[in-house]
């Protein structure tokens, strides 16, 4: 049986993105942006990033990245399970160190040049000690590498219990994308039109499309089937007994079979056996 990683890590990686990819996951991540050009859509906010920033992100929130392609796109990202930070901590720890993840909501932190040196250091070390783990000795390896998990979250805990530096020099195409997520948030379980969001925020319907499409990499109603698709995750797995037809209503959608296909091209599995998958885990639980 092969040994599942609670906490993965992906250093330096420059592969390039085809396209915005939404995604949302059961684990928390940690996003450092290295090189590049990148808008971030997490939730309802756009952030346009800076090498530099460091973004503590809870995984079931809607991400998205969208990279400029003319320019290298690096990043570090860990993946980890918080649970498993309970297991290897004592709890009132553990939930210390996990405690900006839950309730901060997936902030942006800006790192000062002498702290970018220090998550680099760890992170380069971090990455070393974690490629060993393909040697003798996987377990030991890997026992090393989360210790420097929990120094690094110590470190992040630390970076944000100083007033957090946001940029906020927003262009006005940003501020204007930022006004349609925002207005997307809002609305997005009532029926939606390009001529209600064009009318509420005083846009001409092209220039909105146009705007919204060149700033995230997705389309409007992209973005609003992705954001009722992850809403039906969510509700499934804190409500799997609920039926498809109802959680389909409460997220949105006035017809089962457009949900069930876009949730299934979406998420990999139809939403009855997505319930069902959700439903044994509660039962085993």
């Amino acid at each position: 049986m092969q040994w599942q990683q609670p906490i993965e890590l992906m250093y330096r990686n420059d592969q390039p993105m085809p396209g915005a990819q939404f995604h949302s996951h059961a684990f928390y991540e940690l996003y450092y942006f290295q090189e590049g050009e990148c808008n971030y859509l997490i939730g309802d906010k756009l952030i346009t990033l800076q090498p530099g920033d460091l973004i503590l992100m809870h995984g079931m929130t809607l991400h998205c990245p969208n990279p400029s392609p003319h320019k290298p796109y690096i990043r570090t990202i860990i993946h980890m399970d918080p649970a498993y930070i309970h297991k290897v901590l004592q709890a009132d720890t553990a939930a210390m160190l996990l405690r900006p993840f839950e309730e901060l909501r997936n902030i942006r932190i800006s790192l000062s040049p002498r702290d970018q040196a220090e998550l680099e250091g760890l992170l380069e070390e971090m990455n070393q000690i974690y490629q060993r783990k393909s040697e003798t000795g996987v377990r030991t390896a890997y026992d090393r590498f989360v210790l420097r998990v929990i120094e690094l979250l110590h470190l992040v805990r630390d970076w944000c219990s100083e007033p957090a530096y946001e940029r906020d020099h927003r262009s006005l195409k940003e501020q204007h994308v930022q006004g349609v997520i925002s207005y997307l948030e809002d609305h997005y379980l009532e029926e939606i039109t390009l001529d209600h969001i064009a009318s509420a925020l005083h846009l001409t319907k092209p220039y909105l499309s146009n705007l919204f499409k060149d700033v995230t990499g997705t389309t409007v109603f992209k973005y609003l089937y992705n954001r009722r698709i992850n809403q039906a995750k969510m509700l499934f797995r804190l409500e799997p007994r609920q039926s498809v037809s109802e959680v389909c209503r409460a997220v949105g959608f006035h017809h089962l079979a457009h949900f069930s296909r876009l949730f299934k091209t979406t998420v990999g599995a139809s939403p009855e056996t997505y319930r069902k998958r959700m439903l044994q885990h509660v039962t085993e639980h």
